[in-house]
């Protein structure tokens, strides 16, 4: 069975067209299952309001779709966002009608990771083809499970949602909680309201786990086979993304907002300095201010380990 991960920016009427909603909050989740097939859209709710709604859409995905009628503010920040992302396999969705707006966005996206970026102008129902052709790619060799939601379950326990991005995924497989760094064990595991024994690479799901209450957990919290390092500044290269006002010699508030965390801090004399420890489960982090337009000023690549 395929899994697939797809954000989807200001497309309520589309989406709704081919999946039915599941979960909603500063994130919405649709979730569609062929024969052969499950997909999964995340789309910004919350956003523009909440730049977190935005980059929390961005990081699991696989696949972009963005609605390509209306270029405006929120349009542009989308794009700085994707781009810093670098989600480079894409679609804008343009109307009929609408068509003058492709080659200003080829203009907009020509040096950057979106230029590959296709475009489509027919119906909800006949973008499936196009579905059926893409593939997700895993970005870890070991289990590795993302969470977004959480709960607790009268007679279940504590139950998580969440994204597994690398590896396989077993039910009784004990696993490190990131942030709070103790072993849990999965009781069970559900797909599409489905118990399974197992959950590849892709796969959204549903995991009830063992020796955690939902309380204890946070959004952006990672379920490893190995206990991931930390950092709480972060020194290095920052690389400001082209539309950024902002420069590099000053001193200003921060979000590292990547890994479905928006973590405070500050950008002074070179690093980032945060109010709490982030997992180093990248090599880069995206960064947000809060102050400029637009508000996904570039990255910061960590010089060394843990600090």
């Amino acid at each position: 069975m395929k899994n697939l991960t797809l954000f989807s920016y200001d497309l309520h009427e589309f989406v709704r067209d081919l999946a039915k909603k599941s979960t909603e909050s500063d994130i919405t989740l649709y979730n569609r299952k062929d024969s052969e097939a499950i997909y999964t859209f995340i789309s910004p709710t919350k956003f523009p309001d909440k730049a977190s709604s935005l980059t929390d859409s961005i990081f699991p995905a696989d696949f972009a779709l963005v609605n390509g009628d209306s270029i405006n503010r929120e349009f542009g920040e989308c794009l700085v966002a994707l781009d810093l992302f670098r989600l480079s396999s894409g679609c804008f969705i343009v109307s009929p009608g609408k068509e003058d707006n492709i080659e200003k966005i080829r203009r907009m996206t020509a040096k950057t990771a979106l230029s590959n970026y296709t475009f489509y102008t027919g119906t909800p129902m006949e973008f499936l083809s196009t579905l059926e052709k893409l593939e997700h790619k895993p970005r870890f060799k070991q289990t590795t499970v993302v969470i977004d939601h959480f709960f607790k379950v009268k007679s279940v326990g504590t139950v998580v949602l969440g994204f597994v991005l690398g590896g396989r995924l077993e039910r009784h497989q004990k696993l490190n909680l990131s942030h709070i760094d103790r072993e849990v064990q999965v009781r069970s595991i559900q797909v599409q309201d489905e118990d399974y024994e197992s959950a590849e690479s892709g796969t959204r799901v549903g995991i009830s786990l063992k020796n955690v209450e939902a309380d204890e957990i946070e959004r952006g919290f990672f379920l490893t086979e190995v206990r991931p390092q930390y950092a709480t500044s972060i020194s290095g290269t920052m690389d400001l993304h082209p539309t950024s006002k902002l420069s590099a010699g000053t001193d200003f508030e921060v979000f590292a907002s990547d890994i479905m965390r928006f973590q405070r801090g500050k950008y002074q004399s070179g690093t980032v300095v945060l109010d709490q420890k982030i997992a180093l489960l990248k090599d880069e982090f995206v960064l947000v201010n809060p102050n400029t337009v637009p508000r996904f000023i570039g990255r910061i690549r960590p010089a060394a380990g843990p600090s």
